[in-house]
């Protein structure tokens, strides 16, 4: 059973171990294009990246000595890559059982008296291992980029944060492990231990913001993870904190096996009461389900309005720290050179599109990715099949899937331009509404892209669909940070659909970026659409 656990991680371990590796290599070996090659202007960078930290604190820790290598690693290298890592724990352990379980897999391996208790040992295991070999890459990308900056890092404060990435690692997978006890779906599942993590998340980060959560934020396994900063000149390597990851990592397993002994097989372990009740023969009266694009809509109502909601808080959350920001942009001459000489003269506007904007099409994109997914599911789970047999044409099904999601995208985007557009004027901030529309409208294309791109793959690997894309999305978000700091030629930076998108808010429409997206989206729908009329179903 260890074996076959193993090999259910082939795809997820190597997806993730180039994503972190990289993400630190690319870190590491850019310090020096970010800090300068002199003592007197890495001072100053570090000074520079200590006043604006503060400020982008909600989302990445504050660092320690910026200015030298290690502490720029364990800033932008380590701050970052155990949201890589958490995610792949998140999705392996909503697909070690309930994934199997739809596959009908666990009624044979128990049929053959493999008991529950060593099905939940074997995949604990099996990841553990798979964890080692992804958090040890992550560190040898460290030192390679390390090496490629004619630097050197720490190996004692490397092993020490490596040993706490692995342990908030096996926390993530405790927790989805137990999320799939409670929902009887791998997509539920997952759609529960995604917001459980992400609410820890958020529970740490606004920590940083808000000293009145600090007590709160100590039960988040994030929050203990960020408390090992060892790579760091002067960090620190707590113990305490480190050991309680793990700890929580055996409890969640533990939990996650006892439900599983006591619930049924395919269910979940607190089951509805179902009530007796007349049976219905007559098709439902919702006009919305006989309309195409609508009923597909109306189904996922509830997850879009999750996404929605979520995207509402977050721009409003932006946008309160806009003022602040904006005046340390305006008081630092180095700050305020850099952005005029790329996106325009008023910090205020440079800074929504930079910071709203930017997050605003990973939404889109994440929330393409979601579906995605759930496209890859509707074929496994047998879906797609029930929706053919009704009848309705092949092509319909890829055509829905692609007009759904423009206007799923559109909502999101839309209702979080909203928020901007009515908080803006009390932060001193007055975007022209043309260039607020035509930058809200413009990140549809982006959830098109990833989409399209889904389609394509999803035609002849569904189960290679959401990690080939998160590895897409992580790329296009190193090329953007690290490509313009190494100069790297125009049309690498274009590998990047977030580069594509640009900041039409202050620079208007990124023509070629554009006509780069929508190529994508008409050609993978396209070659969806094809391979969708002529495959066989869940194959």
């Amino acid at each position: 059973m260890l074996r076959i656990a193993l090999r259910a991680h082939r795809t997820g371990f190597l997806v993730t171990a180039l994503l972190s590796s990289v993400t630190m290599f690319v870190e590491a070996a850019g310090f020096a294009a970010a800090a300068g090659q002199t003592p007197a202007q890495r001072a100053v960078f570090g000074q520079e990246m200590e006043a604006l930290a503060p400020q982008v604190a909600y989302l990445i820790p504050l660092p320690i000595h910026p200015e030298t290598l290690g502490g720029y690693v364990q800033w932008r290298g380590f701050g970052f890559v155990y949201i890589i890592t958490s995610f792949w724990a998140l999705m392996a352990a909503t697909g070690a059982i309930r994934n199997e379980e739809e596959r009908g897999l666990i009624e044979q391996w128990m049929a053959s008296t493999v008991g529950r208790l060593r099905l939940v040992a074997a995949r604990c295991a099996a990841f553990t291992v798979a964890a080692a070999g992804v958090v040890f890459l992550t560190a040898l990308g460290a030192f390679a980029g390390a090496a490629a900056a004619s630097g050197s890092l720490d190996m004692g404060g490397v092993l020490e944060v490596s040993l706490a990435l692995l342990g908030v690692t096996v926390a993530s997978f405790g927790v989805g492990l137990l999320a799939a006890q409670l929902i009887a779906t791998r997509r539920g599942a997952s759609a529960l231990g995604g917001v459980v993590l992400l609410a820890l998340f958020f529970l740490d980060s606004l920590s940083r913001v808000k000293s009145s959560l600090e007590s709160w934020s100590r039960i988040s396994p994030f929050h203990l993870y960020n408390r090992t900063t060892a790579v760091a000149p002067g960090g620190r390597f707590d113990l305490k904190a480190t050991v309680a990851l793990f700890v929580a990592a055996a409890i969640l397993a533990v939990l996650s096996t006892y439900a599983f002994s006591v619930r049924d097989v395919g269910a979940s372990l607190f089951r509805r009461r179902h009530r007796s009740a007349a049976a219905v023969r007559t098709p439902s009266g919702n006009p919305l389900l006989r309309l195409p694009v609508l009923s597909a809509l109306y189904e996922q109502r509830w997850i879009l309005v999750s996404w929605a909601i979520g995207t509402m808080l977050l721009a409003a959350f932006i946008l309160s720290l806009a003022r602040s920001t904006a005046d340390l942009l305006r008081s630092n001459p180095t700050f305020q050179a850099y952005l005029q000489a790329g996106f325009g003269s008023d910090p205020n506007l440079v800074l929504l599109a930079l910071f709203w904007f930017g997050f605003a099409a990973f939404i889109v994109a994440a929330y393409a990715i979601s579906q995605v997914a759930r496209w890859a599911a509707d074929d496994a789970e047998g879906r797609l099949e029930m929706t053919i047999a009704q009848p309705v044409s092949r092509s319909r099904v890829v055509l829905e899937r692609s007009l759904t999601l423009l206007a799923a995208s559109t909502v999101i985007a839309g209702l979080g331009s909203l928020v901007v557009a009515a908080g803006a004027p009390a932060q001193d901030i007055h975007p022209d509404s043309g260039r607020l529309l035509l930058a809200t409208v413009l990140l549809v294309p982006v959830a098109l892209a990833f989409g399209g791109l889904g389609a394509t793959i999803i035609a002849r690997w569904p189960r290679l669909a959401v990690p080939v894309l998160s590895l897409v999305a992580v790329a296009g978000y190193l090329i953007q940070q690290v490509g313009p700091l190494f100069k790297w030629p125009s049309w690498a930076l274009d590998l990047s659909v977030f580069t594509l998108y640009g900041t039409p808010l202050t620079t208007g429409v990124f023509w070629t970026g554009l006509w780069a997206m929508v190529a994508v989206t008409v050609l993978g729908f396209g070659i969806g659409l094809v391979a969708m009329r002529y495959r066989d179903v869940a194959s």
